[in-house]
């Protein structure tokens, strides 16, 4: 790890942004297929009965590495491999899907600690949505039910969770860390590199709510139907906005955890 880490500020992850738009105008038709890719498989894995939410959960981190590993791959190669979305496979494997279990049981342990908090509705809630459980729709609990305090409890608790993981994938995958050594220097790094990541939150935001939104109500007021806005406004923004996020992540971690044999990151506009 670096002795002297860079000095991160909100213009950081503005930068991040940046350099992420930088590798996705390089070959932006490859980094859609891994993008869509990465989702069509989680997505099938997830049809699995019983078990298809805890295989998309251990599953997850591998496919995360290999589209970062396309993504870096842009800064050295014109057209890297497609095959590359399948390199979390080849190595270091059973650590990543331990990673993602115990990503799955951990946000679980977090949806249960609200319970104390509202009886289990947001539990329930979770259930029959992210986690797709079923049941009796008639004994759904109401969304109206669902109070704040629970909302603020999940968010306080799942943070630490998701600054240890955040980077541990790529940790574990490239450096050959331990699962523990993993989430503690992702931990750690993410904590340091707080102000650069709320950036990057916030100009996320920005692109995909504030500026999705003023274009979806520009579109509506001339008459623009439904249908329409969502071919002309939020299909073209994810196919830039999701591959340029996943980029801008992995400038970010070589920011935050620079590795001397990594490559080198995208040149900013």
């Amino acid at each position: 790890m670096s002795d002297s880490p860079k000095h991160m500020t909100l213009a950081t992850g503005w930068q991040w942004f940046k350099t992420g738009f930088v590798r996705y105008r390089r070959n932006p038709v490859l980094m859609v297929f891994w993008v869509m890719s990465y989702w069509t498989m989680l997505g099938l894995v997830g049809l699995v009965p019983v078990v298809g939410d805890l295989l998309v959960a251990a599953l997850a981190p591998a496919l995360l590495v290999g589209v970062l590993a396309g993504c870096r791959a842009l800064d050295t190669e014109s057209m890297p491999s497609f095959t590359l979305l399948f390199s979390g496979f080849r190595s270091r494997l059973q650590p990543l899907m331990g990673l993602g279990v115990l990503h799955f049981l951990l946000t679980l342990g977090v949806l249960g600690l609200t319970a104390l908090f509202d009886g289990g509705v947001l539990l329930q809630v979770m259930a029959r949505t992210t986690l797709g459980a079923t049941g009796d729709a008639s004994t759904s609990p109401e969304l109206d039910n669902l109070a704040l305090t629970p909302l603020i409890v999940a968010m306080l608790a799942y943070v630490p969770v998701m600054m240890a993981f955040a980077y541990a994938p790529l940790l574990v995958a490239w450096r050959g860390f331990g699962v523990g050594k993993a989430l503690f220097f992702s931990l750690v790094g993410s904590w340091h590199a707080w102000p650069g990541l709320l950036g990057l939150l916030l100009t996320i935001l920005f692109f995909g709510v504030v500026v999705a939104s003023l274009l979806m109500m520009l579109l509506m007021a001339l008459g623009v139907s439904d249908t329409v806005v969502t071919s002309l406004v939020v299909v073209p923004l994810m196919a830039v906005l999701a591959p340029t996020v996943l980029s801008a992540f992995l400038s970010s971690y070589s920011d935050v955890l620079p590795d001397p044999e990594g490559a080198s990151p995208a040149q900013p506009l």
